[in-house]
């Protein structure tokens, strides 16, 4: 039983869990700010724990499907996963996925009834993605609308509604971005496997310049947007704009060592970076609404480097 937890918890990635989790803790924080200037109710310290919990550990879950889906190219690009070595069996495991999940459903329930639907479609969308990974663009379009339901999943279970289209639209096309360039960046280690197994990434199609073009062109749309949106939301205080220059260096210094090191082929420290890079976006809407919350994303980079310390095995 121990070695069956152990491999399990392995399999879930943690570092990877603070991308749903920061996406749900960004609609939380937008769902609080609306409704604090509204006057409207806000949500208990419960609802919010349970929230950040489902959204934390969400991705974890549903990687266990995900590796179960992938066992082919995961032969070739990650060996040394446990359900791929065999120490982790595939039934009893996504036994205990399915058994969190309705876990999670039966928590988000009881926050609000709206929530289900939100985290049906993100696992929905989460299975749909491994099916599609043979098709170009689409495949991480999918995984990045997947991960972008997190938001939606924080702000319906702190506002028990829906947001008008108008901000939906906004959120869509921000979040999607964010992670679509995550996913992108994340198939640069992949490539031998991926085209053993035909999975169509543009790393696997094209010339690896093209690949790198579009990473760095995705991130400076958007670093460009985060100055101008962060420096909107200055209120004059000097405080809030050394947090918003320490925010904007940590960004770029991020993506300037991601790329460096996907050049030098050195994959594992770029899952890393890509990792605290796509927090280090998300936290850009995020401080747009609380500036205090700046020291929650140096924390966060922080673990995620530390558990890089536990998963250094490039090959897993």
């Amino acid at each position: 039983m121990k070695s069956f937890l152990y491999n399990y918890i392995r399999s879930m990635r943690l570092y990877y869990c603070f991308v749903t989790g920061t996406t749900v803790l960004l609609g939380m924080t937008l769902a609080n700010d609306i409704a604090q200037k509204s006057g409207q109710e806000q949500p208990t310290v419960i609802h919010q724990t349970l929230l950040l919990l489902v959204g934390f550990l969400a991705w974890g879950v549903n990687q266990i499907f995900s590796d179960y889906l992938d066992r082919k190219e995961d032969a070739i690009n990650a060996p040394h996963r446990p359900m791929v070595t065999g120490a982790l069996p595939p039934r009893p495991a996504m036994l205990l996925s399915a058994m969190l999940m309705m876990g999670f459903a039966i928590a988000s329930a009881f926050v609000s009834v709206w929530a289900l639907p939100v985290l049906a479609c993100g696992a929905a969308l989460n299975c749909a993605y491994s099916l599609l990974k043979k098709v170009p663009i689409l495949n991480c379009l999918v995984y990045a609308c997947a991960i972008s339901c997190c938001a939606l999943y924080g702000y319906v279970g702190s506002m028990k509604t829906f947001p008008d289209a108008s901000l939906l639209l906004l959120l869509a096309i921000l979040l999607v971005t964010i992670h679509f360039l995550m996913c992108h960046n994340s198939y640069y280690k992949d490539v031998p496997g991926d085209k053993a197994a035909g999975i169509r990434t543009l790393q696997a199609i094209c010339h690896r310049y093209v690949s790198i073009s579009v990473s760095l062109m995705l991130f400076a749309a958007f670093f460009i947007y985060s100055v101008i949106s962060l420096l909107h939301c200055l209120d004059g205080t000097s405080s809030n704009l050394i947090n918003f220059l320490i925010h904007l260096l940590l960004q770029i210094l991020l993506a300037s060592l991601h790329i460096k090191s996907i050049l030098a082929e050195k994959y594992h420290k770029a899952t890393r970076l890509n990792c605290e890079l796509c927090v280090s976006m998300l936290y850009t809407l995020i401080l747009q609404i609380e500036h205090s919350l700046l020291i929650t994303e140096i924390l966060s980079l922080l673990i995620i480097e530390a558990l890089f310390i536990w998963y250094r095995d490039e090959k897993e």
